[in-house]
């Protein structure tokens, strides 16, 4: 909960309401119904979201002291207001996290996270006691030292299922489609939709909130399908939906995108030329699905590397097993080590237009094994491991910190410093 409150609290602060995609991905639900409420010139709530199926969270901003107690109503789909939870300004249990601190209501029903130990100036609450299938309205009212009360607007929100965004889908073998999405909490399963016109048909229910991974067999060569998927949830014996996320195509024509697709690529040596063209097919879904017109190298070099974390686990057997240290292991079987990984990460970079080497350590490296890229991003190289969790790391860093060593001949001159929006450690 702490880490969902950080990315809350960091996206209202820069007043983005939806993150890119996956990144896709990439883990953030979806927030509905925003509304913004001025009240009273010492108190206004707004900024109202809901997420996950059983949180809501709203801002506070009091311009005042001199209050006493600070009371939460609820009013749950049109009935009254109820008081949820109260909080003093000061004198509660206080707790840190990344972004400030954090302190838990009267009742325990809600969360109040601040930059100080004060349930004062900006705040974040955070009401844990909500259900699927309900709109919820707050307001805030603040009793002064003197025994008057300020009463806040209200803001109200529908809680729902989170959408059910695809994080992967391709067609390896023009025989069949293969799609992942991510889990949506609360679902008691999910709908996958599929047209080839315009007409959208339910082709599978999956009736588990825990399976998300369906194969579609029942398609033809040379076709293209466009899916979606939706999670569903039963509440008081009636069926909520949520959200349809991104629509994804899956092509089964021949792919067109550009890389190394020859016996004995970078992207692994012992492919042959049906792996080859394996790897081709999911690296073309990925640019027709994530990758579009007027995106950045940085945008493009991130949405690769976040999609390398969501569809490829470490493989723990051993490189030997399922060409784990080959892009195929990496892109289609969906399991490498270092070695896949960034063979993996240098085919979808070559597909999208971003400059990308293969770089392997040297007998002086702490791990003379060790294998990642190198990408240009704004002008200058960095070191990119997507394997290990960094992103536009600089050499210094790289030799100093991590303690890696390799040929640069052949290479370009690489940063020494971080790029400024990378160098982070995991995802």
């Amino acid at each position: 909960m702490k880490k969902t409150m950080h990315n809350y609290r960091k996206l209202l602060n820069k007043n983005i309401m939806l993150a890119l995609m996956f990144c896709l991905t990439l883990g953030i639900g979806i927030f509905t119904n925003s509304v913004q409420v001025k009240a009273a010139n010492s108190l206004k709530i707004g900024n109202i979201q809901a997420y996950g199926g059983s949180q809501v969270a709203f801002e506070a901003t009091f311009k005042m002291n001199g209050y006493q107690k600070i009371e939460i109503y609820r009013s749950t789909s049109g009935g009254a207001f109820q008081l949820v939870d109260n909080f003093t300004e000061e004198g509660e249990l206080w707790n840190t996290y990344s972004e400030g601190w954090y302190t838990v209501g009267n009742k325990k029903k809600v969360t109040c996270y601040a930059d100080n130990t004060k349930v004062a100036g900006q705040v974040v609450f955070e009401d844990d006691s909500v259900t699927v299938g309900n709109r919820y309205s707050y307001k805030v009212v603040l009793t002064c030292y003197d025994g008057s009360k300020i009463t806040s607007g209200t803001v109200s929100v529908a809680v729902t299922l989170d959408t059910a965004e695809i994080l992967n889908i391709y067609s390896a073998d023009a025989k069949k489609v293969k799609i992942k999405w991510r889990r949506v909490s609360k679902a008691q399963g999910y709908q996958i939709y599929r047209t080839e016109g315009k007409k959208w048909k339910v082709i599978k229910t999956i009736k588990s909130g825990k399976k998300v991974t369906f194969v579609d067999k029942k398609v033809k060569k040379n076709k293209v399908y466009r899916y979606k998927v939706r999670a569903y949830g039963t509440v008081k014996g009636k069926k909520v939906y949520g959200n349809f996320g991104y629509v994804c195509k899956a092509s089964l024509k021949k792919p067109t995108v550009k890389g190394a697709y020859k016996k004995g690529s970078i992207y692994g040596p012992a492919l042959n030329n049906n792996q080859l063209m394996q790897v081709r097919r999911v690296v073309q879904s990925f640019k027709t699905n994530y990758i579009k017109k007027g995106m950045s190298n940085y945008e493009k070099a991130f949405i690769a590397f976040n999609y390398l974390n969501q569809n490829c686990k470490y493989a723990t057997r051993g490189w030997q097993y399922n060409g784990a240290n080959t892009a195929w292991g990496a892109l289609v079987y969906g399991e490498a080590q270092c070695s896949g990984y960034a063979r993996g990460m240098k085919a979808l970079c070559d597909a999208i237009g971003v400059p990308c080497y293969y770089v392997h350590a040297n007998k002086k490296a702490l791990n003379p094994s060790h294998q990642w890229n190198q990408v240009k991003v704004d002008g200058k190289w960095y070191i990119v491991d997507a394997q290990s969790g960094y992103f536009l790391a600089g050499s210094k860093i790289w030799r100093n910190e991590i303690g890696m060593s390799w040929d640069t001949k052949g290479l370009p001159k690489c940063s020494g410093s971080n790029h400024k929006r990378g160098g982070f450690y995991g995802i």
